[in-house]
């Protein structure tokens, strides 16, 4: 089950959901998504970098033991550095210049698109992520170190069933407990797992 923290809130025009949304979520962080990822798809952060607990922060796209996106803001040293990593092996990483300093504000945006991430911060492209592993296998979004969130939206779901209570989720194995601790121990797919599929 997970047990994210914070206020949610669903925006709706009319009768149709447009997006979900979480506000002043408690780090570190691991959401559900209900719902597969598909072009189009959109995580956006509000956040404000708070040096204080700790020198990076980090996105990550969660696939039971695999992490599909690995986005990491090394504030101190200007780099953001993109990777993907399955069954505790790391690919090459991307690294790009990006100037964040000590309680700046910041808008990040990570959208999907059919052969790569993008990432965008402050309305600006500052850099780019081809798929290594399915985005369909994503189910969870993992958000943890220095900065403290205003507010996360997810965009360009479906939304037909299953936002309005994410607390309730089974992921169909124990979760993402102890995410962004040192206790930390990423959980494995049962056999027959639908998610677990995409990793055969």
């Amino acid at each position: 089950m997970c047990t994210p923290r914070g206020t949610f809130k669903n925006c709706f025009v009319g009768h149709v959901k447009i997006m979900h949304a979480l506000d002043h979520p408690h780090l570190p962080l691991v959401h559900p998504l209900i719902e597969h990822l598909q072009p189009g798809a959109r995580i956006h952060i509000h956040g404000k970098v708070h040096l204080d607990d700790g020198e990076q922060f980090v996105v990550d796209f969660l696939s039971g033991p695999h992490i599909v996106l690995h986005v990491n803001f090394r504030v101190t040293q200007h780099i953001l550095v993109l990777n993907a990593c399955s069954h505790g092996n790391w690919g090459a990483e991307v690294r790009h210049d990006v100037h964040l300093h000590d309680h700046d504000h910041f808008d990040l945006q990570i959208i999907v698109h059919e052969s790569h991430f993008g990432i965008e911060l402050n309305g600006n492209k500052i850099g780019y992520f081809d798929h290594r592993f399915p985005y369909e296998s994503v189910e969870a979004i993992g958000i943890r170190g220095g900065i403290h969130v205003k507010r996360v939206e997810f965009h360009g779901f479906p939304f037909q069933a299953g936002w309005h209570d994410p607390h309730t989720h089974d992921f169909g194995h124990p979760g993402y407990i102890g995410y962004g601790t040192d206790s930390y121990v990423p959980p494995q797919f049962p056999q027959g797992h639908n998610y677990g599929q995409h990793w055969q």
